[in-house]
C-alpha cells in the first residue's frame, strides 16, 4: 500500500494525537514534557536544506513507543525541519506492516521520513537499539523488586513500574533515541534514491 501526500494529510498533529490517547495519556505528556532536545539534534533538523515529512504509526498501550513517540514528537515540534503526521497503528496495521521486514511484522512505533516531494528517507522502528541494555537492566530491576510477591500482583504492579521508570528517565532515555533518530534521517539523506531509505531502530534476530 503506498503512503501519499493526501494519507499523510490524514494524520493527527501531536495535541490531536495526545487528545486521543486512551492508555497512558499522562506518562506520554511527563514523557514529552521531560525530553529535551539537544542543540547538535535541533541544529541538524532547523539546518536543513528542505523540510522533511515525518510519519508516525504509534499505539498507546505499548511500551517502547511511550518512550519514543513522545520524544520524536518533541523534536517535530520544536523544529520547521520537520512537518509531522501521526496515526494510531491498530488502524493502520497494513500500512505500518508495509514498512517492516515480514519478520518484524506488527512491531510498533514506526517512524518514515520523506522528502517533501514522497521520496522515502529513513525508517525508525521501535526505539533506539542502543536503549535495549537499559530496557533489560530495567525489567530486570523490576523483577528482581516484585519477586517476592505472587504471580498475579507481580503481573498487576509490573506494567505500572515500568511506566514510572520510563517517566523518571525520559531525560536521558530522550537524548538516546534523538541521537540515535537524528543519526539514521542523516544516513538517509546522504543515500541516492535507489539506496534509500536508511533504517535504524532495534535490531531484533529473526525469531525473537
Amino acid at each position: 500500500m503506498a503512503f501519499t501526500e493526501e494519507k499523510f494529510k490524514a494524520g493527527m498533529t501531536t495535541r490531536q494525537y495526545i487528545d486521543q490517547i486512551k492508555v497512558n495519556r499522562q506518562p506520554f505528556v511527563d514523557i514529552y514534557e521531560r525530553v529535551e532536545v539537544a542543540e547538535a539534534v535541533q541544529a541538524q533538523f532547523d539546518d536543513l536544506e528542505e523540510p522533511l515529512k515525518l510519519a508516525v504509526f504509534t499505539a498507546d498501550w505499548c511500551g517502547d513507543a511511550m518512550s519514543t513517540t513522545p520524544a520524536i514528537l518533541r523534536l517535530a515540534d520544536s523544529t520547521d525541519g520537520l512537518s509531522v503526521s501521526v496515526f494510531n497503528r491498530d488502524e493502520e496495521l497494513e500500512l505500518a506492516n508495509g514498512f517492516l521486514p515480514e519478520d518484524r511484522a506488527g512491531t510498533v512505533p514506526v517512524f518514515v521520513v520523506y522528502e517533501a516531494s514522497f521520496r522515502e528517507v529513513a525508517r525508525f522502528i521501535e526505539t533506539a537499539n542502543e536503549l535495549v541494555p537499559d530496557i533489560d537492566a530495567m525489567d530486570e530491576m523490576i523483577a528482581r523488586e516484585l519477586a517476592s510477591e505472587g504471580e498475579e500482583e507481580a503481573r498487576r504492579r509490573r506494567g505500572g513500574r515500568r511506566t514510572e521508570f520510563r517517566v523518571q528517565h525520559a531525560r536521558d532515555w530522550g537524548n538516546v533515541i534523538l541521537q540515535a533518530f537524528g543519526d539514521v534521517v542523516a544516513r538517509g539523506l546522504t543515500l541516492s534514491p535507489s539506496e534509500r531509505p536508511a533504517v535504524g531502530g532495534t535490531k531484533w534476530p529473526p525469531g525473537d
